[in-house]
């Protein structure tokens, strides 16, 4: 996915928002971890692995294996080890796609710019795809005991770091193991929890289908098996009615995330191509996901806006009385939906952060993110607060628009911050 920042002001076409949008945290492959003189020889864990000493880079060794159920595992031990490791959680993956090892998020870089520094890197496939946060959670986990068995000895220090959906699982295995893991990173994350990231999504659904009626297949709680949506099908819609775009992205539940240079009603500035790239981008990861998440849910709806009154948020475009007047209409014509406890109950627990943080937790977001929006970061702020942890977080924010389009060095300047912190007790001042 390519991103677009503030400071590359451009005359674009509509057709760039397929490119700037795709928010939609694709995938990639991975490979297993190295050993070296640190290591302990190849006693296998439960089941068959393999072991690969590559002849360049900073790996001695890369270990892959799998695990039940399904999942696969890389582990990458340095030519110099550090004594310390650190598990990487990847981000969502539609449900159909392969369980594999694969690159995704800028994962691979990530992975060997911590080798460089002496880091033991590990990461699971995860044994599903699709909003797998429990299993991802668990196989993430899973992978301290794989670690053990590859290296002499376990490591002195243990790091987390989670992409998108990754995120929550990072920070749900801070909050649970926090003698475990000594701190943890996010990227993107969902770090407010899976209802902040479902109810979102389908407030966009539920009003992009009121105010472009019939212009995508299915609903909220559902489309038909193999849809795709596509940038011709979100532009024919907002050309029918480029106010329902304005109105959408100025109602307070779904403040659509737009770079705010140039006219929004000039196609070809930075506002209106990112402005029409986050509703291309809600819409469309709705649909890779919402299935999978029903059927997580037993068939019951995963949303609710059955008593939702939808608001004028910030206004965009147009004058606040304009959009006042569309967003109560459209309180009239939207479809409503009722959340079950069954389904509040499964969002609750996989995953809603408790805020109880007692190990440091650094997060590094795009502002204008369309997939997983910056709100995650203020939910996860107040939780944090309401639990009196707020000394054990630290967030940070990239101003450039896409999903995970972070650059490489702001990772690692995160992540090195982060480790600092775990070791000092000083919490960096930004």
């Amino acid at each position: 996915m390519t991103s677009f920042t503030p400071a590359r002001t451009r005359s674009t076409t509509w057709a760039l928002t397929a490119l700037i949008a795709l928010a939609a945290c694709n995938d990639g492959a991975v490979h297993p971890a190295g050993v070296d003189a640190a290591e302990r020889p190849a006693t296998a864990p439960a089941l068959a692995r393999s072991v690969e000493s590559p002849g360049t880079g900073p790996w001695s060794r890369i270990v892959t294996g799998e695990t039940g159920p399904g999942a696969l595992y890389a582990i990458y031990v340095p030519h110099t080890w550090n004594g310390n490791a650190v598990s990487i959680a990847h981000g969502f993956r539609d449900a159909a796609s392969p369980i594999d090892l694969r690159d995704q998020d800028g994962l691979f870089a990530t992975r060997d710019s911590l080798g460089a520094r002496g880091y033991a890197v590990a990461y699971s496939s995860y044994s599903e795809n699709g909003f797998a946060v429990k299993d991802g959670t668990q196989r993430t986990h899973q992978l301290r005991g794989l670690l053990a068995s590859v290296l002499r000895r376990a490591p002195s220090k243990h790091y987390l770091v989670g992409y998108s959906l990754g995120g929550g699982v990072a920070v749900s295995l801070a909050e649970q193991y926090p003698s475990q893991y000594a701190g943890a990173l996010t990227v993107c994350g969902m770090v407010g929890g899976s209802r902040v990231q479902t109810q979102y999504l389908g407030d966009v659904r539920a009003l992009f289908d009121s105010y472009y009626t019939g212009a995508a297949p299915g609903n909220v709680l559902g489309v038909p098996a193999g849809t795709t949506i596509t940038l011709p099908q979100i532009l024919a819609a907002v050309n029918s009615s480029p106010l329902g775009l304005l109105a959408i992205a100025s109602t307070k539940q779904t403040q659509l995330p737009y770079v705010p240079l140039g006219s929004v009603f000039d196609p070809t500035s930075p506002a209106a191509q990112t402005l029409v790239g986050s509703l291309f981008a809600a819409v469309q990861f709705h649909a890779r996901g919402i299935n999978n998440i029903v059927e997580l849910t037993h068939g019951k709806s995963p949303f609710d806006n059955a008593n939702t009154t939808y608001v004028l948020g910030t206004p965009v475009g147009l004058p606040p009385i304009i959009l006042q007047s569309m967003i109560a209409a459209s309180n009239d014509s939207v479809m409503r939906y009722s959340m079950p406890p069954s389904s509040v109950n499964y969002l609750t627990r996989n995953f809603t952060p408790s805020g109880v943080l007692r190990i440091p937790v650094l997060t590094v977001h795009n502002v204008w993110d369309p997939a997983v929006p910056i709100i995650h970061e203020v939910e996860l702020a107040k939780a944090v607060q309401a639990a009196g942890a707020s000394s054990m977080l630290l967030q940070r924010q990239v101003p450039i628009y896409g999903h995970c389009v972070v650059p490489p060095q702001v990772i690692t300047t995160a992540f090195t911050d982060m480790v600092g912190w775990a070791n000092s007790g000083l919490k960096p001042t930004s």
